[in-house]
């Protein structure tokens, strides 16, 4: 397998989750955010070795002995392209930090979808990225944000698109919440 280079952004602080507001208080967004993260650097931790894990925050996250980059507030494509620049070349795993289905096997899948190329994981609406894989030196343009997959998709259409609940699960609104709730995750 190539030496792949995982990224995780996380949003920090009692901001996030803005569309769980109608939920629960910023303070329980925010735990809800850490454990999400936690479970997704978990998951990770199970594929790939800890120097192959770098978190992307604005501050370090308490306790994290893996990679990290500091978010410098230029917007999340902007800060993906800077830390890929870094990476000279080498396979690159994105994956949003709101995946709290996420397994092993589901990183794999996107892993193997890749591995000639570049594959991505949509999420359950079919319009967004949670995870983005690029095993080679391919120029890519990050369009994170609204209607994400159909810009990925734009730059290669040949690009597999991997749906497996475990990627295309975020939690973002009330509805995803009520999906993963019904799949065992305590929100």
């Amino acid at each position: 397998m190539k030496d792949w280079q995982v990224l995780v952004p996380i949003k920090q602080g009692r901001d996030g989750k803005s569309r769980l507001g109608p939920m629960m208080g910023g303070e329980a967004r925010s735990d809800l955010a850490e454990r999400m993260a936690a479970h997704v650097l978990g998951v990770l931790q199970e594929c790939f070795d800890l120097s192959q894990i770098t978190i992307l925050a604005p501050r370090r996250p308490e306790g994290w002995e893996g990679g990290w980059t500091q978010d410098e507030a230029r917007g999340l494509n902007a800060e993906l392209t800077a830390w890929r620049g870094k990476q000279e070349n080498r396979a690159i795993l994105i994956i949003h930090a709101d995946l709290p289905l996420l397994s092993a096997e589901d990183v794999q899948s996107i892993i193997e979808a890749a591995e000639d190329g570049a594959a991505m994981a949509t999420d359950r609406a079919g319009q967004g990225t949670n995870a983005l894989a690029i095993a080679d030196g391919r120029p890519f343009t990050f369009s994170f944000g609204a209607d994400s997959r159909a810009l990925h998709c734009q730059q290669y259409p040949e690009m597999p698109v991997v749906r497996r609940d475990g990627l295309m699960a975020d939690l973002d609104t009330p509805d995803d919440a009520e999906f993963v709730s019904a799949r065992g995750f305590v929100v």
